[in-house]
């Protein structure tokens, strides 16, 4: 019984106890490999980890540092989408306000449209053509002037249908101005011999307004520049004028319509086109306006007593005061023309035959008769004297006296003194002289017609320029009357407000023209006034004074200063003349 409780379930518990042991060092073993396994596990998982994190740590670093750059970016495109938006709200806006203004404008624009249609159909029923002729230069066909009652209403037909053909299909009212000096043109075309009567161009102009009622031929009376101003005023109006489709002008025979004509050239209208009629001048053409030819209604050719570009002969005429020789002068015998009956003169008159002789000088002018002329007229009353005697001798005597008294043609007079006075009755003459010919005045133009001074320079300084400045300071408030002192005649007379009695010297009164010099004219370079004092451009050559000049801009004529082209004489007038000379 005790050996068998020493078993234990049927083994033995010594063999037990040796497998524990075993299986325990196993087990020991066991933990020791896996207390190194796990040992070194750690050691790779702890350098794993921290390479790990390493790894991580680069990469967050990494990250954090393109995250910053990705919200720079971000923050870049944030304040664009802003921007962006606060633009799209202004255009936005501005869309709203276009979309306002165009309905605003296109309901505009229909209102102007309607406007414009509106004075469209008033300009279209009120439009018209003008023709401006300046009548002093373009002048009707002869064979209507000489037949002034039925040529001037052919004339005014003629006209105004060659006007209708040229106006390029406008077939709207034509309107005739003719502007010219009727007095002074019916005498140039009587002296042509065109008419026989002056009245003949007044019943003409007169015919030729009443043809039609759109057509008027008016009398601008004397003065060169009375129809050139008319018809440039006219034509800076009709130009402005809308109703105003065409303007027919015939002025190319004068070169003062170009300074009015060059500052339409170049327009794209074509509203002007110019009417030659005797050759025009070559300026004309370089404006490049139309020019047209009614030969069939205007002369093509000038009068027999017009100039064209040529210098005009002038007589002579003295600028001095015939001098007048001291001499045996008493009284005037008045020269008679004999009578149709012959009277018989005295024996001592029959005595006489000896040649007339003058023992009395004459001037220049008075020389013009020639001496044949002088003996046809003594020959022939020496031939009337020889007649029966028909009068009392006292009356043949005084007769015969004055038949020796011989007119020379030009108002002097040329006496026989051995007849004059008689064998018995010795007698002193007066002769009578003819009078001293007025100076000639002149006044020049230029291109543009434009009135042209003499150059003129300060007066030197001399002591008249202290004696003048002291009588004008004497006279104050009062000033020199430039009517009295620079004409010699002042128009107001007593009731002149300025100074008349102090005395100039010469050089004084060279200091007070040149004074008046400075002035500009009222009348500006219009002026035709021969005894004009002032000026009629700026007198300095070379005027730098610019906008101080009173010259520089006036109010009707602009600038003053001229070029040298300017300042170049083209025609010359003399007082008293009706046609200028062209130099």
């Amino acid at each position: 019984m005790s050996a068998q409780s020493s078993m234990v379930n049927g083994r033995d518990p010594s063999g037990i106890a040796g497998q524990a042991l075993a299986q325990l060092g196993i087990y020991q073993q066991l933990d020791n490999e896996r207390d190194s396994l796990i040992q070194v596990s750690i050691l790779d998982i702890i350098t794993t980890t921290t390479t790990i994190i390493i790894i991580i740590v680069v990469v967050v670093i990494t990250s954090f540092s393109r995250l910053s750059d990705t919200c720079d970016g971000v923050s870049t495109m944030i304040q664009k989408i802003n921007g962006d938006a606060k633009r799209l709200l202004d255009l936005q806006l501005d869309l709203d306000d276009q979309k306002a203004s165009r309905m605003l404008y296109q309901t505009r624009t229909r209102d102007l449209e309607n406007e414009i249609q509106r004075l469209s159909s008033r300009l279209n029923s009120g439009s018209y053509v003008v023709v401006l002729i300046d009548g002093d230069g373009a002048k009707f066909r002869d064979e209507f002037l000489r037949d002034p009652e039925q040529g001037a209403v052919k004339a005014a037909w003629k006209l105004k249908e060659a006007v209708k053909g040229a106006s390029f299909g406008l077939d709207i009212p034509i309107l005739v101005r003719v502007y010219a000096n009727v007095n002074d043109l019916a005498k140039s075309l009587r002296l042509s011999g065109v008419i026989d009567y002056d009245e003949s161009l007044r019943t003409f102009a007169e015919q030729f307004t009443n043809t039609h009622a759109d057509c008027d031929f008016i009398n601008v009376g004397k003065g060169k520049e009375n129809a050139d101003s008319k018809i440039r005023r006219l034509l800076d109006h009709y130009y402005k004028n809308t109703q105003c489709q065409k303007i027919f002008i015939a002025c190319c025979h004068d070169n003062g319509y170009l300074h009015d004509l060059r500052q339409y050239a170049g327009d794209a209208n074509d509203k002007i086109c110019l009417i030659e009629t005797t050759p025009a001048e070559p300026n004309f053409r370089s404006l490049q306006f139309p020019i047209l030819r009614f030969d069939h209604v205007f002369r093509s050719e000038p009068l027999n007593n017009e100039t064209k570009r040529g210098a005009q002969v002038f007589p002579f005429r003295s600028r001095s005061p015939t001098q007048l020789i001291p001499g045996p002068i008493a009284r005037a015998i008045q020269a008679s023309y004999f009578p149709s009956e012959s009277i018989s003169p005295e024996p001592q008159e029959q005595r006489g035959s000896t040649p007339l002789t003058s023992s009395i000088p004459v001037s220049p002018v008075q020389m013009v008769q020639t001496t044949n002329n002088l003996n046809t007229i003594a020959s022939d009353r020496y031939q009337s004297a020889s007649s029966p005697p028909d009068k009392s001798p006292a009356q043949s005597q005084v007769f015969a006296r004055s038949s020796n008294v011989i007119s020379s043609g030009n108002g002097g007079t040329s006496i026989s003194y051995a007849t004059a006075g008689g064998t018995t009755d010795h007698q002193n003459v007066t002769v009578k002289l003819a009078k001293p010919k007025k100076q000639i005045k002149y006044a020049y133009y230029n291109e543009d017609k434009y009135r042209l001074d003499s150059p003129t320079q300060h007066p030197p300084r001399t002591p008249a320029q202290a004696t003048y400045q002291n009588k004008f300071q004497a006279i104050k408030p009062m000033v020199f009357c430039n009517d009295h002192y620079l004409k010699g005649r002042c128009k107001r007379g007593v009731n002149c407000d300025k100074e008349h009695e102090v005395e100039l010297t010469i050089p004084e009164l060279a200091i007070h023209r040149y004074k008046a010099r400075t002035s500009l004219c009222p009348q500006g370079p219009l002026c035709t006034d021969y005894d004009c004092y002032l000026s009629h451009h700026c007198p300095r050559p070379a005027c730098a004074r610019n906008d101080m000049c009173p010259f520089y801009h006036t109010a009707n004529w602009g600038d003053l200063h001229y070029t040298k082209e300017q300042l170049q004489p083209k025609t010359k007038w003399a007082e008293g003349d009706d046609f200028p000379e062209y130099l």
